[in-house]
């Protein structure tokens, strides 16, 4: 595939990790088929959680696999994902959508745990008026590293989450917030290298 022949072809040491978005279908027995498929899983929710918390109980997960926790996060997603982190799940990455979310996750999550950060893209611009999507602005992110994560003992910056609400499409929209999420990436990358 295109994956295994980029990844050959630029010396990619790491792994690719498919993760599987739970709030595509909750269903039992599609989460049981997903993961016969040695796949990781994407939370988007409080409730999802506790579908992560029965699949460990039922041996279909571990604390090896990743739990990628995106979405707003209110209270009982917040302690939820610290539950999960505090009893062991070293692999459960928080995306943060917005500065706050960290400071909640930190006042209860006891131990050093691994964040993910959003990337706010733009909306494709098909009205007069469009506006940015959760997450933080491209600009922000190098200087909110620097400031907040980069000398914090307990959080260790792992990825960098965006989303392109046009699917992959050959037109300017989706390359320019492409090469917009890549400039991130490279520039974060010199300066952190758990990411």
């Amino acid at each position: 595939g295109w994956f295994a022949s980029a990844f050959k072809k630029h010396k990619y040491k790491a792994k690719y990790h498919y993760c599987y978005c739970t709030k595509s279908s909750h269903f039992k027995h599609v989460l049981n088929e997903a993961l016969k498929n040695d796949i990781h899983i994407e939370t988007s929710s409080a409730f999802d959680i506790n579908i992560v918390e029965k699949l460990k109980e039922e041996g279909k997960l571990t604390n090896k696999d990743y739990v990628i926790c995106n979405g707003f996060k209110r209270d009982a997603y917040i302690q939820n994902i610290a539950r999960l982190i505090n009893g062991g799940h070293k692999n459960c990455i928080p995306i943060i959508d917005n500065y706050e979310e960290l400071d909640l996750l930190e006042e209860v999550i006891k131990k050093k745990f691994k964040v993910g950060i959003r990337i706010a893209s733009e909306e494709e611009p098909k009205f007069e008026f469009y506006t940015s999507r959760l997450g933080i602005g491209y600009k922000d992110i190098v200087p909110f590293y620097k400031k907040v994560l980069q000398d914090n003992p307990k959080v260790e910056l792992k990825m960098l989450h965006f989303f392109i609400n046009t699917g992959i499409k050959d037109n300017a929209y989706y390359w320019n917030e492409l090469l917009k999420c890549l400039s991130v990436y490279v520039n974060l990358k010199k300066i952190c290298p758990t990411l």
